[in-house]
């Protein structure tokens, strides 16, 4: 496995415009000056017993000292250190400190001692082509005799709802001596991944957002997004049927759903979710005038009018949960002359309207006097009703009175007449007895002559 394999990449699969921007490296400059600082190479000391110079082996690699101490014939390996010794005919042994050993002929030099914290761990590549990996804490010494080389890398840190796709090389145990075969896996979060030898991680290489525009492979990563996301997506110079062109900004919310699905049918969803909106808004702008696109960009919100979209999006593994209506954009002209027209439209909206409130006030007012009038006259006329009424009862009362005084005055007429019929039946006067005490002077002639009589006013 190369050395490039186990160097991950910690960026998780979000898109880059959701994302802060990953911080630059340190200068070539200023990292040489911290490990020179961390790591000066010799120190010079105290004289050893032999008289000469002491001096202390620094390791770079670690920047620390190597606990070999060489003074004359003598060298002293501190406590905690180790040194391998070669002897005049090769051979070589291992010391480990504190020892003082006797230098003549022999070559003494220290080991390196590789150190694995936690979400760290150890790269070991053996002489015979064998391959380790020891996941921290760990600690190893490295013998020429046994290391080609020991590397410590950092550990992958998958977050929850995240996942990494794990390939491995292998010996297929159906076929003894064949070809490696290469098997893959997915690792999901919350995890610390340390891949075993012969085990690497899929590097997904996406478009991405470089100055509001989308360019290929411009997101790198190694670790999916589990989680709904979304990107800002422009789809410029849209043509509508009557050549106005226009930039229609659009935001896609999507989900993965399916990571198999993802990486057995494309390898780049973001591109592919690019091209199928934008194929389904030029599809939308042409069957639309530029008029009737501005009355119905509201089904710019609708994913029935993304097809393309939502099919590409299930055939990838993803979801595509909802699209966002941005508004649009068009050339200086253009807006320009949109908007002298709306300016004009709002203003005659605006007199349309100052117009039609005062019609209503005035349709208001008219209604109502019509209704104060209707009122008026149903008071009047309740009034002339009641009135009538009234009259009517006063008239019925009247008729009743004088139909009764009529009925009393014939029965008075009637027992009169029964009266006198009975008086004249008695042999009374009835002439002498109707007209005594009735008239201002009574005449009575009796004779049995003719002649003329001549009555006075005075006599």
């Amino acid at each position: 496995m190369s050395a490039k394999r186990t160097k991950y990449n910690q960026r998780s699969g979000a898109l880059q415009e959701a994302m802060p921007a990953p911080g630059r490296p340190a200068a070539p400059e200023a990292l040489a000056q911290t490990n020179r600082a961390a790591a000066p190479g010799l120190a010079v000391s105290s004289l050893a017993e032999g008289g000469g110079p002491v001096r202390a082996e620094r390791s770079r690699s670690l920047g620390r000292p190597s606990g070999i101490i060489r003074g004359g014939l003598f060298t002293t390996i501190e406590e905690g250190s180790r040194a391998i010794v070669t002897e005049k005919g090769g051979q070589m042994s291992i010391v480990d400190g504190p020892a003082r050993l006797w230098t003549g002929g022999r070559r003494i030099r220290p080991m390196e001692q590789h150190t694995a914290h936690p979400g760290e761990f150890l790269v070991v590549r053996h002489r015979d082509g064998r391959q380790e990996h020891h996941a921290g804490p760990a600690s190893l010494w490295f013998d020429p005799r046994v290391h080609a080389r020991i590397e410590k890398e950092e550990a992958l840190q998958v977050s929850a709802e995240e996942a990494v796709v794990v390939y491995a090389e292998e010996d297929d145990p159906a076929a003894p001596g064949a070809a490696r075969r290469v098997s893959r896996r997915i690792a999901r979060g919350p995890a610390t991944f340390v891949p075993r030898a012969g085990e690497w991680l899929h590097t997904f290489s996406w478009h991405g957002t470089v100055n509001g525009r989308k360019v290929p492979s411009a997101l790198v990563f190694q670790k999916l997004w589990l989680l709904p996301d979304q990107m800002y997506h422009d789809v410029a110079e849209v043509r509508t049927v009557d050549d106005a062109v226009i930039t229609v900004r659009l935001m896609i919310f999507f989900h993965l759903v399916d990571i198999d699905q993802l990486l057995a049918s494309s390898h780049d969803p973001i591109g592919d979710f690019v091209n199928a909106a934008t194929s389904d808004v030029v599809d939308f702008a042409r069957r639309h005038s530029f008029d009737a696109f501005k009355a119905s960009s509201d089904q710019l919100n609708a994913l029935a009018t993304y097809p393309q979209l939502t099919a590409r999006a299930a055939q990838c593994g993803y979801r595509i949960q909802n699209v966002v209506y941005r508004g649009y954009g068009a050339p200086p002209a253009l807006q320009a002359m949109h908007q002298k027209a709306t300016e004009s439209r709002t203003r005659l909206q605006l007199e349309k309207a100052t117009e039609q409130q005062a019609q209503e006030l005035e349709d208001l007012k008219q209604e109502r006097a019509h209704r104060r009038a209707a009122r008026e006259r149903e008071a009047m006329a309740e009034d002339f009703s009641a009135k009538a009424a009234l009259r009517r009862r006063s008239l019925e009362e009247r008729s009743h009175e004088q139909a009764a005084e009529r009925a009393h005055a014939a029965a008075e007429d009637q027992r009169q007449q029964e009266h006198l019929r009975a008086l004249g039946a008695l042999g009374v006067d009835l002439t002498a007895l109707l007209t005594a005490g009735r008239a201002d002077r009574v005449i009575e002639l009796r004779g049995a002559g003719a002649g003329h009589v001549h009555v006075g006013d005075g006599g």
